[in-house]
């Protein structure tokens, strides 16, 4: 019963959410409702314009990553977090979109010219993945050594779990999830292989 009507608040989605105040980027935790409608992962989504960016940096310390930051951004591909200089660091974005092509240019100049800094990018969808120009921005930075991948079930639950504000609720997935899941990871692996368009 419990699980039943957590399912229908949660699938209340699909058809928008009220929007609330963004005071400032970053922010600690993303919206729960604002979570469900953005990070829906159907390949071609009406009404989603915004691109949220769930962000954790991990430090090195005795060959093991420890978190040094965590937040989520709204519309803004901000790397400049006060880095130690030197100091390798890793960083894990969760985005509702893959990065539009202007993005990636200033990802690829800020990692040209901070060579400590690895990026893993998992993205709930692909921005624009029929154009030329974004579908080589995503080639851009897998040259420049970005991880990317397209979110999987795991990857949803870990960004409910520590960027979304769910008061305890477990992350209750949707029913496509893993089908659209897998259909954008082989349109991505095909983006990736496929260098001379």
């Amino acid at each position: 019963m419990y699980l039943q009507g957590w399912r229908e608040v949660t699938e209340a989605w699909r058809e928008g959410y009220t929007r609330k105040p963004w005071i400032r980027n970053p922010k600690r935790r993303l919206y729960h409702d604002y979570f469900y409608f953005h990070f829906y992962n159907w390949p071609t989504p009406k009404k989603r314009y915004g691109c949220y960016i769930c962000y954790q940096v991990e430090g090195t310390r005795n060959h093991s990553r420890m978190p040094l930051l965590r937040g989520v951004f709204e519309n803004e591909t901000s790397l400049d977090m006060k880095l130690s200089p030197g100091e390798k660091c890793h960083v894990t974005w969760y985005t509702s979109w893959s990065p539009c092509f202007e993005c990636v240019d200033e990802v690829v100049e800020f990692l040209r010219s901070h060579r400590n800094v690895e990026l893993s990018i998992f993205a709930a969808r692909l921005y624009h993945s029929k154009r030329w120009e974004y579908r080589q921005g995503l080639r851009k930075l897998l040259d420049a050594g970005v991880q990317l991948a397209i979110m999987s079930y795991d990857d949803f639950e870990d960004c409910v779990n520590n960027f979304v504000s769910h008061k305890g609720r477990a992350f209750c997935p949707w029913d496509d999830l893993d089908e659209n899941s897998k259909y954008l990871s082989n349109m991505l692996e095909d983006i990736l292989q496929n260098q001379e368009e």
